[in-house]
């Protein structure tokens, strides 16, 4: 009985995770086409995205086989299927200018197919409506909640200000910003390391777990935010300028200087979480 056909359990799932051949931290090769994804920063919301994308667009994903959730562990574990190709990361030195058209085209045509889920749901990852991921340790602070543009931008502000006890963040400024524009559908990292690519054409997109439906500039802040060295070499900026049809760079960056502007995490001597700003003596714990 093949792998595809026969019952997952947490047992199966944990033996076959040790006797695979890790991949990356998260996941790992268990042979006959399968992978597992698992750890407790795994979240079974990627399943869910993945499940979407394979029935609602043509886009190349991973079949899900199983998805199980070990509460003891508070890890998540997904089975599927291992897609064909090397990342475009590692690829892009070596493409020729055919080559990247071509791929180029392709990912002109996942955009165009992912854009037709926009109306799909209200703004929110896909599973968790109205909410957000944060990388930050403003997780330790209630869930990124939102189901406008307006909300989305104007949480790490609000927050900001409640944990330092006043207002010295935001406001949103209305003018870097088209509030009427509807949210978009976006894959959430869309980058060279995401993107397979198989005899220079696109073979898979893996990782959706931030997929959803966030504001308007989301795709292009995506895209943009580390399109430069020493991430990736100017080939990559240049590809995304005949990939992307929307320009909102002012509007994303607007949004990244709102984020950014909150307290960042620092570590004292003694080791104490707390936060500080460059120009303000304020911490808290």
């Amino acid at each position: 009985m093949s792998n595809q056909s026969t019952e997952w359990t947490l047992e199966r799932a944990k033996l076959a995770v040790s006797a695979g051949s890790r991949m990356t931290p998260v996941v790992v090769d268990i042979g006959d086409g399968l992978l597992i994804k698992y750890g407790r920063r795994v979240h079974l919301r990627e399943a869910e995205a993945t499940k979407l994308i394979a029935a609602q667009t043509s886009i190349p994903v991973a079949t899900v086989i199983a998805t199980l959730y070990d509460d003891a562990a508070s890890t998540a574990y997904i089975v599927f299927t291992k897609l064909p190709g090397q990342s475009l990361s590692v690829l892009l030195p070596t493409l020729d200018l055919e080559t990247q058209v071509i791929i180029e085209e392709d990912l002109k045509k996942i955009n165009l197919e992912l854009s037709s889920l926009d109306s799909y749901a209200p703004m929110g990852l896909v599973g968790t409506p109205s909410e957000f991921p944060d990388f930050s340790d403003f997780r330790n602070h209630g869930a990124w909640k939102a189901t406008n543009t307006f909300e989305f931008l104007n949480w790490p502000i609000e927050t900001a200000n409640r944990i330092v006890g006043k207002a010295v963040f935001g406001p949103v400024d209305p003018t870097k910003f088209d509030f009427a524009e509807p949210h978009v559908f976006s894959h959430g990292d869309l980058v060279p390391e995401n993107i397979l690519i198989l005899n220079g054409r696109v073979s898979g997109i893996i990782d959706w777990e931030y997929a959803g439906w966030y504001p308007y500039f989301w795709n292009d802040y995506v895209a943009w935010r580390y399109a430069h060295p020493p991430y990736y070499s100017e080939i990559w900026p240049r590809m995304l300028s005949n990939i992307l049809t929307t320009n909102y760079r002012r509007d994303w960056s607007e949004y990244s200087r709102i984020y950014w502007q909150r307290p960042q995490p620092v570590v004292t001597h003694d080791s104490t979480k707390s936060f500080g700003m460059p120009s303000k003596n304020i911490h808290f714990i």
